[in-house]
């Protein structure tokens, strides 16, 4: 007995159990909903901006049609595909190279486009340089598949059809600027009028020369 009170066994008072805390629902909610909203937020922002570099200019699509065409800076656009942006590089030299490859320092013949036919029925290999750039950027993307190739081969035809109506002669020596004068003019015109997205800047006459002696004999046998 102790202060006076009698504990007998199994008398002794039990101790109260912890009350279990029941799961805060409403604040875990609440976490997920902010976590949800800052991760959309941060998507929002990395999709609705973008850069243009000024030698490029961005072409805009909303649901697929053509909407805009930006120019150098920072811009916005609609999120989560909304709105998508092509970049086409417009300020910038570009190059086509007809009869030959370059690859660093290594120069390689393709006789299959130099050689040609002159208007005096002679054979002669002619290496042309092109440049060119983007005009429309919209019509280089959508207009046709493939428009540096349209160029190319338009280029190759026009170039034949100037060769073939001249002389040997002014191929090799004096005719040379009057002959890429006349290609240039007529692949322009040729341009403008279908409108594939490109301007030619210039062609020029890289080299010309006689075929090999191979060459010249198998044109001589077809001849024949």
């Amino acid at each position: 007995m102790e202060d006076n009170t009698y504990r007998w066994p199994g008398n002794d008072p039990q101790p109260k159990k912890p009350k279990k805390q029941m799961p805060d629902f409403k604040r875990a909610a609440k976490t997920v909903v902010v976590v949800v909203l800052a991760m959309v937020l941060f998507l929002m922002a990395g999709t609705c901006f973008y850069t243009v570099d000024d030698k490029q200019q961005a072409v805009v699509t909303t649901f697929g049609k053509v909407t805009d065409v930006t120019d150098a800076g920072v811009h916005f656009k609609l999120p989560f595909g909304i709105q998508h942006v092509q970049k086409v590089n417009v300020n910038v030299y570009q190059q086509i190279e007809l009869g030959y490859t370059t690859t660093g320092n290594h120069y390689n013949t393709n006789q299959n486009e130099s050689a040609m036919i002159t208007g005096d029925y002679n054979i002669v290999n002619v290496d042309f340089f092109v440049e060119y750039k983007i005009s429309d950027p919209v019509q280089y993307l959508y207009s046709s598949n493939d428009p540096e190739l349209i160029l190319k081969n338009l280029i190759q035809s026009q170039v034949r059809n100037v060769v073939g109506s001249s002389t040997v002669d002014a191929v090799l020596t004096d005719g040379k600027e009057n002959i890429q004068m006349q290609v240039k003019e007529l692949v322009m015109n040729i341009l403008e009028e279908y409108n594939i997205g490109l301007t030619l800047v210039d062609v020029k006459i890289q080299d010309a020369e006689p075929p090999t002696a191979d060459v010249v004999e198998a044109f001589k046998a077809v001849e024949t």
